[in-house]
């Protein structure tokens, strides 16, 4: 997840009404499910997503990365998102959909992605499949699950857990079992404004990243963002 509510506007709304929801983003750190696409420093990002009143939602993400394996690499990364959302009596959402995640300077990085999901109260899960998960040539499934109860007015905490497991691991000698990330923080909501204090780490290497964030594997994350 981490920043997943720097990523906020991936998760689609579910009005009745069409919405169109902009935010920019500054973080200290990019943590991209756990691994660092920033090389532990900051990034910058920005994110446009528009919900239509059937339940259709679209949309687009950006955010700064640095990678460094074979050699420093700058650029950005774009992923473009579409799904549908439905709303069951009790509350109970689910969502369906599919994304595509590129990379200007990287292009080997690039891939689809499918997902499937709900959302319940402060619960929501999604499990994610990709044919060529993040340039490797083999398939990789993603699922997660965030909790973000109200504590206080305005303030949120933040817990997160995912796991994911990929065919390439075998290939470069890696353990074969899943790779684990988490996330736990706080959430301060106000007005457009977001601040984000969490830490967010990977339980090991993995020869799915081959590039730059796999040390130091835990840190600290600041976020801020603006939505509007």
């Amino acid at each position: 997840m981490s920043g997943a509510i720097g990523l906020a506007l991936l998760s689609p709304i579910g009005n009745a009404a069409a919405q169109l929801s902009a935010s920019v983003t500054v973080v200290s750190d990019y943590r991209y499910r756990g691994i660092s696409l920033s090389d532990n420093g900051p990034a910058a990002q920005a994110g446009l997503a528009y919900d239509a009143p059937g339940g259709w939602y679209a949309g687009a993400f950006l955010s700064t990365v640095k990678f460094d394996g074979y050699k420093e690499e700058r650029g950005v990364q774009a992923i473009g998102f579409a799904g549908y959302t439905w709303r069951t009596p009790s509350g109970l959402t689910f969502d369906a959909g599919a994304n595509y995640v590129a990379v200007t300077t990287s292009p080997r990085y690039n891939y689809p992605e499918i997902h499937g999901g709900f959302t319940y109260r402060d619960l929501s899960g999604r499990l994610y499949y990709s044919p060529r998960y993040f340039g490797q040539d083999a398939h990789a499934v993603y699922g997660e699950l965030n909790v973000t109860p109200l504590l206080l007015e305005h303030l949120h905490l933040l817990a997160h857990v995912g796991a994911l497991g990929s065919a390439a691991n075998k290939r470069y000698g890696y353990p074969s079992g899943p790779l684990f990330d988490a996330a736990a923080g706080v959430v301060i909501d106000w007005e457009r404004f977001i601040v984000q204090l969490s830490w967010a780490g990977v339980s090991h290497r993995s020869g799915v990243y081959v590039i730059t964030g796999t040390e130091p594997r835990s840190g600290f994350v600041v976020l801020l963002s603006h939505s509007f």
